[in-house]
């Protein structure tokens, strides 16, 4: 996965990357659903994501970007809004993420990564998400964007009128895009419910896994008071928790920094995959990749290394860049150079064949590039090793967003 496939297209193939329309079977009916699955064979990451009340903002273009970088992304709509058949309730939309959840877990269709699931909750989101997280084992984290925490808001508001109208106001305003409730019915519902429509009471299960917070101290719509802060106390109980907080200057959407909380997102998600697969092993993944690369010099592509791993281009790709420190080009190059170096120091062989074995195909563009790559060419790089013993260090790595040579001349090559 590489960070800059969240704002650049990869795949102009056609093929590969695209999108599902489906239902999936709800207490009420259908639970309407987009899954938006990445190009390349292999199981990916997946994310759900859980909108808030009533949804206006469904973070389509957060589900569109992560996917760019190897995640499957699940958008559905609870029972009784944007289409979804049914009544609205909040415990309803509870119990329809726990259905979406449970199709992730079974489904055999769409290559779900069951050990890489992730919630990407935003306002009432969160609370759906939050349970899931903490009840559901195989979840192995989320994201939280701008909590809105109803319980904690309904009991500020018992306090104080503000908190009070703010609910009213928040509940009144969604009604028009729900169906078959009221604003009273859904107020009666928290106050019934407080720990079901609460994220602390789910603290302690929460704190043990990966968790990224983002809130704004000028959300206009949830305040902080009620939806983050008073979490972020109880949490310094929880030492060695594992719940990353940022707070940002947006409103309750994020509508002026939309590409930051991308990057924020995708960076968090990157560290937090679990990098197990059926023909991986993170702790020897850089000495085989090498390995690899070592018996291909001449025709390695990025392809090829992802159909060996069984993982997606862009996955082994941000994985490359993270273990090695390297883009992929800059890896491929720098084996050819080290071969090259190696043979012309240890053997006799003529240029025209180290050419050949370093992976090139013609011995203009192989010097070209070696010369580039050392500072001197390969009858320079050999006598001074013969002569002097030193070895000429590397001078110039290529641009990250090359793509790697065949070993033929193109004005794109190194």
């Amino acid at each position: 996965m590489k960070l800059d496939s969240l704002y650049l297209d990869r795949d102009r193939t056609g093929q590969g990357a695209t999108l599902f329309s489906t239902a999936v079977a709800g207490q009420q009916g259908r639970i309407l659903c987009t899954i938006y699955t990445v190009g390349g064979q292999g199981m990916h990451p997946v994310l759900i994501f859980t909108h808030g009340y009533p949804g206006h903002e469904k973070n389509l273009d957060l589900a569109q970007s992560l996917r760019r970088m190897g995640f499957h992304s699940v958008v559905f709509f609870y029972r009784g809004s944007w289409g979804s058949e049914g009544r609205f309730s909040f415990n309803g939309s509870i119990k329809d993420t726990q259905a979406v959840l449970d199709f992730v877990l079974t489904d055999t269709q769409h290559g779900f990564d069951k050990k890489n699931i992730f919630f990407i909750g935003h306002s009432l989101g969160c609370i759906t998400a939050a349970r899931m997280i903490a009840l559901y084992p195989e979840v192995r984290g989320g994201v939280f964007l701008a909590p809105c925490d109803f319980g904690k808001m309904y009991l500020l508001g018992k306090g104080g009128k503000s908190y009070s109208q703010s609910i009213a106001c928040t509940i009144e305003e969604g009604i028009p895009y729900v169906n078959g409730t009221d604003s009273q019915t859904l107020i009666r519902e928290i106050k019934e419910h407080l720990d079901t429509f609460s994220i602390e009471p789910y603290i302690e299960e929460l704190a043990k896994k990966p968790i990224l917070w983002i809130s704004s101290p000028e959300d206009e719509v949830v305040s902080e008071q009620a939806g983050t802060l008073s979490f972020m106390q109880k949490l310094k109980n929880y030492p060695g928790h594992q719940i990353q907080w940022h707070r940002v200057a947006s409103d309750h959407y994020f509508s002026n920094i939309r590409m930051e909380i991308s990057m924020k997102i995708a960076n968090f998600l990157l560290e937090n995959i679990e990098h197990s697969r059926s023909r991986f092993n993170y702790a020897t993944f850089e000495e085989e990749l090498n390995n690899l690369i070592r018996r291909n010099l001449a025709g390695v592509t990025l392809g090829y290394v992802a159909e060996y791993f069984q993982v997606s281009v862009p996955y082994v790709s941000e994985l490359i860049r993270q273990i090695t420190g390297r883009s992929f080009t800059d890896l491929v190059l720098k084996l050819r150079m080290e071969e090259a170096g190696r043979l012309l120091e240890g053997s006799v062989l003529p240029i025209s064949d180290i050419t050949r074995l370093s992976g090139y195909q013609e011995a203009s563009y192989f010097m070209k590039v070696f010369k580039k790559y050392y500072g001197c060419t390969p009858t320079q790089y050999r006598n001074r090793v013969q002569e002097a013993g030193s070895r000429p260090i590397p001078q110039e790595t290529p641009s990250r967003t090359q793509k790697p040579s065949d070993g033929n001349p193109k004005k794109s090559d190194p």
